[in-house]
């Protein structure tokens, strides 16, 4: 994607048809923790109103960007949590992945 104008439907920086795209290829995948956050933020990440991916999130702000950032920060405090089961964890890895690409954080789309 270039820098410039977002696309019409966009979240974060990415166009709902990337998200759609990514997460297609995603379905293909084994049934992994880390694929099954991925799955789970990139769906979200396309209606961020409903459940997040990840419990955790305080009190949701209003803005659904604002609910992006604050669920992928929330995934990176989970993954980082030895208290945390390594699924719960590896789930976790796959939710930040997945919507630290949608925000532009990584230029590489998850797993």
């Amino acid at each position: 994607m270039s820098i410039g104008l977002l696309p019409k439907r966009s979240v974060g920086i990415r166009s709902a048809d990337e998200i759609q795209g990514v997460l297609h290829r995603l379905r293909a995948r084994r049934d992994k923790p880390r694929v099954r956050g991925a799955r789970a933020a990139l769906r979200w990440a396309l209606d961020p109103w409903r459940a997040p991916p990840l419990a955790m999130e305080p009190a949701p702000p209003a803005d659904a960007l604002l609910r992006l950032m604050t669920q992928e920060r929330t995934a990176l405090a989970v993954r980082y949590d030895a208290h945390r089961s390594p699924e719960e964890r590896r789930q976790a890895r796959g939710v930040a992945q997945a919507l630290g690409w949608v925000l532009g954080y990584s230029p590489d789309p998850p797993v």
